[in-house]
């Protein structure tokens, strides 16, 4: 469902977000251009994330403690589920994501050929992201792939869309880091189709947050465990 100004009124964004006040705002603005509403879930920050939020055309839920990327993602997708929008998509906050590649990310969905789009750092040119987190990357998306029965090229990637039906079916448990390979696993034993599409990898000098080796090794055994 398309409005007359060509926004997709079918599509809830979700974003979890903890101290992004330098970029929630473009962030939010321009997601709203492609999606019908946007929810930030504001993970108990610091700054001014969930006041900036507000001001770009958000929806925001804040946690009054700091659950984690998981935690917050699960906060959303709750909340998106009591709407009646057809897509969830989600996205980081702090830039890492270019909202111009929305389309992209939905339009398998749209098409009926998948029922989790990921978009994937690694399928085209992973640009400025550090090496060791390329190569980690690999790792777990090989661990994801064996587990899932399909090849994964970025298990950990955030950029996703997924179709309500899906959400309504399987959850993540984990609040941490985990969440990423844990709902890609549960999609897969029940059969959901799993797609990927390539989108650009900007990783800002200053702002290169994410999973350390210490979540990495937690994510890794994690899957293993479900393989």
């Amino acid at each position: 469902m398309a409005s007359e100004k060509g926004r997709t009124t079918g599509v809830v964004c979700v974003i979890p977000a903890f101290n992004e006040e330098a970029t929630i705002g473009r962030i939010v603005g321009e997601a709203l251009k492609h999606c019908g509403t946007v929810i930030v879930v504001d993970d108990n920050s610091e700054d001014r994330t969930a006041e900036l939020s507000r001001k770009a055309g958000a929806t925001v839920i804040r946690h009054v403690l700091r659950l984690g990327t998981g935690g917050a993602l699960s906060t959303g997708f709750r909340a998106a589920l009591r709407s009646d929008f057809d897509i969830i998509l989600t996205m980081d906050g702090d830039g890492q994501h270019t909202p111009d590649e929305i389309p992209a990310i939905l339009d398998p969905i749209q098409r009926h050929e998948a029922d989790i789009v990921i978009g994937s750092r690694l399928l085209g040119e992973p640009g400025s992201m550090p090496f060791i987190k390329r190569v980690g990357n690999k790792v777990l998306s090989t661990a994801a792939s064996i587990a899932c029965g399909t090849r994964i090229t970025d298990s950990q990637s955030g950029f996703r869309a997924y179709r309500r039906e899906l959400l309504e079916y399987v959850m993540h448990r984990a609040w941490d880091y985990r969440w990423a390979s844990e709902i890609l696993v549960l999609a897969a034993r029940a059969d959901f189709r799993i797609k990927e599409v390539p989108i650009a990898a900007i990783y800002p000098r200053k702002r290169r947050k994410g999973a350390d080796i210490m979540d990495g090794l937690k994510i890794l055994y994690s899957t293993i465990r479900r393989s």
